[in-house]
């Protein structure tokens, strides 16, 4: 009974119990492999806490279990979130265009200017989709993750989308 346990919890992040980059690769892999056959679009949400560094320790661990309650909470229940540490939440949308994606997104950005932590936490997110922003897995998050890095330059709290074919 004790092993499965410590193998659940190698995979989980402590503070949010969501799955770790770990699990992120491998899903988004197979995820890229089921929508490159079903001909159907996948996003990836690249979520970053603004400031995250700045936070002291405590309050980075109530940032990031609000944050990824909010995210939880407000994305579909099919799709995946996964912590990547450091402030980072990445959410899969499944059958979700670009469009979708935003929608997603934002909805996730006012859910969490709702949530108790409104005061402290704001989330820039990066969108990048596939195929039109990349047509693998790898490329496709950091495609997404490009765009989060443009959106917190151009300041917090904002929802910045790939360009084109800029994962590949």
């Amino acid at each position: 009974m004790r092993g499965p346990e410590a193998s659940v919890d190698s995979v989980t992040d402590s503070v949010t119990g969501l799955p770790d980059g770990r699990v992120l690769s491998v899903v988004l892999e197979r995820k890229v492999a089921l929508a490159r056959r079903t001909l159907k679009p996948i996003s990836v949400v690249y979520f970053e806490l603004d400031e995250f560094e700045s936070f002291a320790p405590y309050v980075r661990e109530h940032a990031m279990r609000s944050t990824s309650r909010v995210i939880t909470n407000t994305v579909r229940e099919s799709d995946t979130i996964c912590d990547l540490g450091n402030g980072v939440l990445v959410a899969l949308l499944d059958d979700t265009s670009e469009a979708g994606a935003v929608w997603a997104a934002d909805r996730v950005r006012n859910a969490n200017a709702e949530s108790p932590s409104r005061d402290i936490v704001t989330l820039s997110a990066g969108v990048a989709c596939y195929p039109s922003h990349a047509m693998d897995a790898q490329d496709l998050l950091e495609a997404a993750e490009a765009a989060c890095r443009n959106a917190q330059i151009h300041g917090p709290g904002r929802i910045e989308v790939a360009a084109e074919g800029e994962g590949s």
